[in-house]
């Protein structure tokens, strides 16, 4: 039974950004995968830019598409479009993208163990023993890094309540540059088409109870897309307000989706496990004795975006037509800005918060005049 600094729980973006920072830091670090590697991954693979100051040398090269701008539609039948000079996101190949982040980490010296499933973990002698399917293994810390049905989590006794359902399915068609976002279609989500190469991902997601397949078969007849092969359900976790953070407890740490670390407005992600994984290995190193206070303090300001997004989020899905609205008047092009890293959640809604009243007022006026003139 060999005994390691940390073992990172999950091969992921998150478990390899942590693995790859821990073990820069000089921590002796385990990854420990569920499945074999490389493995397929549900995702439409889109990155933000702000994300590439966190990323190791090297990514560019599984950047299947350049964003450089996007339709925003409503109901699937009006559209409009607003491209940029720069890029403002990437779509990467999960497979690809995933596998690269984690052979980084195992770059740096952490060691690695595929087609091992944690059965569970116990404190013993001041460490901590891993129960796993290939045998057992002891570290100070665990990094849990095992995704929307983290066991990890379970363990602390944290149970999911705020997710996305999702569904997707790949067909041929070529986006290139650009990205679609559709909203007015379901009461809290969006439909989606992006580029995937050569290709394109369909897909849509809701946090409300609804027939996503019903959703999904009518938003391609509308926009004249085709599934070829089956479509994929998934969860996508989000918060809304600090207490939504499941943090970790103790020497054990929570990151990405275990840690429900997600863009409440759209889902995204990579660059929230990224960055999550990379300010708990910073929690590990700094303090040692109680990592998990210093992660929380380190997680403040990425937090407080979320729950940012999280007040934009419940404003934009129940005024929808408003919300499509503000976008063609300029809310868009901020956007923008939000995936550059110039800008953040913050700022769009205490910006955007006076003219989102504004334009409702406008919105219902409108209603009552149609129907009471």
């Amino acid at each position: 039974m060999r005994g390691y600094d940390v073992i990172v729980i999950g091969g992921g973006p998150a478990g390899s950004s942590a693995a790859y920072y821990a073990s820069k830091n000089g921590l002796k670090v385990l990854i420990l995968e569920k499945y074999k590697v490389p493995r397929f991954k549900l995702c439409a693979g889109c990155i933000s830019k702000r994300i590439t100051p966190y990323l190791p040398e090297g990514w560019e090269r599984f950047v299947l598409n350049r964003i450089k701008g996007g339709i925003l539609g409503y109901g699937g039948r009006e559209e409009f479009e607003l491209s940029t000079d720069e890029e403002v996101a990437y779509i990467t190949d999960r497979v690809e993208f995933d596998t690269f982040l984690l052979e980084k980490a195992q770059g740096k010296g952490a060691d690695f163990v595929d087609e091992c499933e944690v059965l569970g973990f116990e404190t013993e002698g001041g460490k901590y023993r891993v129960i796993t399917s290939k045998g057992n293994f002891h570290a100070d810390f665990i990094v849990g890094a095992d995704g929307f049905y983290s066991k990890t989590a379970q363990a602390l006794g944290y149970k999911k309540d705020k997710f996305f359902k999702a569904l997707e399915f790949f067909t041929r068609g070529d986006l290139s540059e650009k990205v679609m976002i559709d909203i007015g279609l379901v009461r809290r989500g969006y439909a989606w088409i992006f580029p995937k190469g050569e290709n394109l991902s369909v897909g849509t997601a809701c946090t409300q109870r609804g027939d996503l397949k019903r959703v999904l078969t009518e938003y391609s007849r509308l926009k004249g897309v085709k599934p070829e092969g089956r479509m994929y359900g998934w969860y996508i976790p989000y918060i809304e307000k600090d207490g939504d953070v499941f943090y970790g407890k103790d020497r054990v740490l929570l990151v990405g989706d275990a840690a429900n670390l997600t863009d409440p407005l759209l889902g995204e992600g990579i660059y929230y496990a990224v960055r999550s994984g990379k300010l708990a290995a910073q929690a590990l190193a700094v303090s040692p004795s109680k990592p998990t206070e210093q992660y929380r303090k380190l997680l403040k300001d990425l937090v407080s975006e979320l729950v940012y997004a999280g007040k934009i989020a419940r404003l934009g899905y129940k005024f929808q037509k408003v919300a499509y609205t503000m976008s063609k008047k300029g809310i868009l092009k901020s956007y923008y800005d939000l995936l550059l890293g110039k800008t953040s959640y913050k700022d769009l809604y205490r910006k955007g918060f006076v003219y989102f009243l504004r334009e409702l007022v406008k919105e219902y006026a409108s209603f009552y005049n149609y129907f009471w003139r």
